[in-house]
């Protein structure tokens, strides 16, 4: 229940009333504080759509995003790895895609957003308005008044290191159960700094380092094998969307699929780098 609106002309006077005002949340394209489950939640909503950055940008291997940017934008651009542009097309609405934000997705922090499990593998920073950048993981262990306003996200996308994404739905176009990115170098064929995140499996999307040991500085095994390694490791917690045991077997199944993908020497790529 929206029971203030507010719409600064600046991302700073955004930032001073998300710090002061009671109950405030930020609306941007208003894609997930919009829905049903917030419709008895007080609200102060702070406008700011318009007042973030909003360019997709590549240097050499720097990529930078604006929190503006919207799914649509990301599906859109040629410039960035494949797994990113998949993991916005894992929002399968292209109404929404043209509503939901990069900016929106890192706030809501939800287990199962799209964007964030591949920002957690590229070690990504994000700015801030009026704060110092924080890696993405450090974000997440931040409380919610420390955070703050994200400005625009920042990762590397050099040659040598390849993305994976895929995510796991009921349907097509249902929301996803469970996701999963991987990322990592290789060396004569050995996974080298391998990073694994995996959204629906608890509270957030988050790093799992207990899986990347299992395959760092090595060639990665077939499905099966990475299914049965992994397995064991996995404690999802259970949830309108599946249980306990249901998750650790789609969750080991979806991670065997993305490793597989990542072995592929045209992952991550972008069209340019495959042509």
């Amino acid at each position: 229940m929206v029971n203030a609106y507010f719409k600064p002309k600046t991302a700073e006077e955004a930032a001073r009333l998300l710090a002061t005002e009671k109950d405030a949340v930020l609306l941007a394209g208003g894609t997930y504080l919009l829905t049903s489950q917030f419709a008895k939640m007080p609200m102060a909503a702070i406008a700011v759509s318009g007042l973030l950055p909003a360019a997709i940008e590549r240097h050499d291997e720097r990529v930078i995003i604006g929190a503006g940017a919207t799914f649509q934008a990301l599906a859109e651009a040629r410039s960035l790895p494949k797994a990113l542009r998949d993991a916005a097309l894992a929002m399968t609405d292209r109404n929404i895609r043209n509503r939901a934000t990069v900016g929106g997705n890192i706030g809501a922090d939800k287990s199962c957003a799209s964007l964030v499990p591949f920002f957690l593998v590229a070690e990504a920073r994000y700015s801030r308005v009026g704060a110092l950048a924080v890696g993405a993981a450090e974000w997440q262990a931040l409380a919610a008044e420390e955070r703050g306003i994200a400005a625009a996200v920042e990762f590397a996308a050099p040659a040598a290191r390849r993305f994976a994404f895929s995510r796991f739905a009921r349907t097509s176009c249902d929301v996803a159960v469970l996701t999963c990115a991987a990322s990592a170098a290789f060396e004569a064929g050995a996974a080298r700094g391998l990073r694994i995140a995996m959204g629906g499996l608890g509270p957030h999307a988050r790093r799992f380092p207990e899986l990347e040991r299992l395959f760092e500085g090595a060639a990665l095994p077939g499905k099966a094998a990475i299914e049965a390694a992994a397995a064991p490791l996995l404690a999802p917690v259970a949830d309108a969307r599946g249980g306990a045991e249901f998750k650790r077997a789609r969750a080991a199944a979806l991670l065997a699929d993305v490793l597989a993908d990542l072995a592929n020497p045209d992952a991550g790529a972008t069209p340019e780098a495959r042509s």
